[in-house]
């Protein structure tokens, strides 16, 4: 239910974006970004609690009747309990002034991006725990007993189903008029947008928990054995692949981004960092020597046991080349996020730049210390010739809370802003120009 309200609140503002957002982080190469500017002061303009209940602003819109303004002594009317479930994995998706979301319950839903309204329904046998998809007009949704059902977007007339026989926990993803989906029995399928017709089915190494990204050509997907596969769009046949450290690609996807397909994995040792790397940081003393001394931590030197947390099994983030998936360089990103829940794939800036976190003693860009660590995490960009970080720094920090080490956030870009999202703390918003920073909530409850 915390998760629930949290993102119920964030579709307020879906209604003044420009250009739509169509299916996980926006594109085929995920990477999470849009030019379009939502920048504060933010109020709700609406709340969709369900199919039976929309509560809009009167404020925001014509007609509406109710008060969303949050102040002491006022709660909003908000029932204690609403009749769905969505997984903390589903990424609400926008096409053509409509929101599409899947339930757990196995409903799925297109709203009104105007006033919140509830435009059609359907049924999906098994409930869904990913995004949609929209593509030609048509928005497909994924099932965790493996069923793909297709709508018309615009009018909610079912057009087929494929049953893949297997679960599947990764989004669809939408391009070139095709849907494509990867299943935990291994099999990547192509699917006609608009009629379901199977374009091609290529079995990979091992099951497929994580999600999939494309470039033009190609399509990117890692398996349950670590192996990362590059298979031809228009036939998937396998182009290339290659073996990353880690136990699981479950709740992450590949980001194309230049001549690399980053990839993140969960970490072997631990999905959790609290305290990890802390003696390193503490012979850091500028961010060369922190760099140069992770470089050797993630290489399993242990400085004569002074690093005994020392580990090549802590890499997570890797720079795949496009052409053939081979490493030209280690990123250089300790861990920095857990509680069984891995770090979140980075995204794209309007300017071109990577952005992921990075466990460090000089921050520049996020806040000084963090709970979980005597030392700091900090957002900053990749850079794309060597690994190391290229810092953020605006003359000021943020100073944003509650930063925790096993608590980050989901990151997503849209102009100038940084908007971070998790289950836990809620929403927050960061301007990478300025440092300025907000957070994305209305008090809803008055105790």
């Amino acid at each position: 239910m915390r998760f629930l309200a949290a993102l119920l609140c964030l579709l307020n503002f879906t209604s003044i974006w420009a250009t739509d957002w169509p299916q996980l982080q926006r594109d085929a190469a995920r990477t999470g970004r849009t030019p379009d500017t939502v920048s504060p002061p933010f109020r709700a303009r609406w709340i969709w609690l369900g199919p039976a209940l929309t509560l809009r602003n009167r404020e925001s819109v014509t007609g509406g009747p109710d008060d969303l303004t949050t102040r002491d002594g006022y709660s909003y009317p908000i029932p204690p309990t609403v009749p769905l479930t969505l997984a903390e994995s589903v990424q609400p998706v926008v096409s053509g002034g409509r929101l599409f979301v899947g339930t757990q319950e196995g409903d799925v839903y297109a709203i009104s991006t105007h006033d919140g309204s509830t435009l059609w329904s359907g049924q999906l046998p098994g409930g869904t725990i990913v995004a949609a998809a929209v593509e030609s007009g048509v928005v497909a949704f994924a099932s965790v007993t493996g069923i793909v059902r297709a709508w018309q977007a615009d009018t909610g007339i079912l057009l087929w189903s494929y049953d893949s026989r297997k679960s599947i926990t990764g989004a669809p993803l939408a391009k070139d008029g095709n849907f494509f989906v990867a299943d935990h029995g291994g099999y990547v399928t192509a699917l006609r947008a608009t009629n379901g017709q199977v374009i091609w089915r290529t079995r990979v190494s091992a099951p497929v928990h994580g999600g999939l990204a494309a470039d033009d050509a190609t399509l990117y997907v890692g398996s349950e054995d670590m192996r990362v596969h590059a298979l031809r769009l228009n036939d998937g046949a396998l182009r290339a692949q290659n073996r990353v450290r880690g136990q699981s690609f479950r709740m992450l996807w590949p980001v194309v981004h230049g001549n690399f397909v980053w990839v993140s994995s969960v970490q072997t040792p631990v999905i959790g960092s609290e305290y990890i790397m802390e003696s390193l940081m503490a012979d850091s003393p500028s961010v060369a020597v922190e760099e140069t001394n992770i470089a050797r931590w993630l290489a399993g030197d242990t400085n004569n046991g002074r690093w005994p947390d020392a580990g090549e099994d802590w890499r997570h983030l890797f720079a795949l080349r496009r052409s053939d998936l081979g490493e030209s360089f280690t990123v250089l990103a300790g861990p920095a996020d857990g509680c069984g829940i891995p770090a979140m794939p980075p995204a794209v800036t309007n300017d071109g730049r990577l952005l992921t976190y990075f466990k460090t003693r000089h921050p520049t860009f996020t806040t000084v210390g963090a709970f979980g660590t005597n030392y700091s995490i900090d957002i900053c960009a990749v850079n794309p010739t060597n690994g190391r970080r290229q810092q953020i720094n605006n003359g000021q920090l943020a100073g944003m809370w509650m930063w925790e080490t096993d608590n980050l956030y989901a990151l997503t870009v849209a102009g100038p802003w940084l908007w971070l999202r998790q289950n836990f703390r809620g929403t927050q918003v960061v301007n990478l120009l300025t440092s300025s920073h907000r957070y994305v909530q209305a008090q809803i409850r008055y105790y």
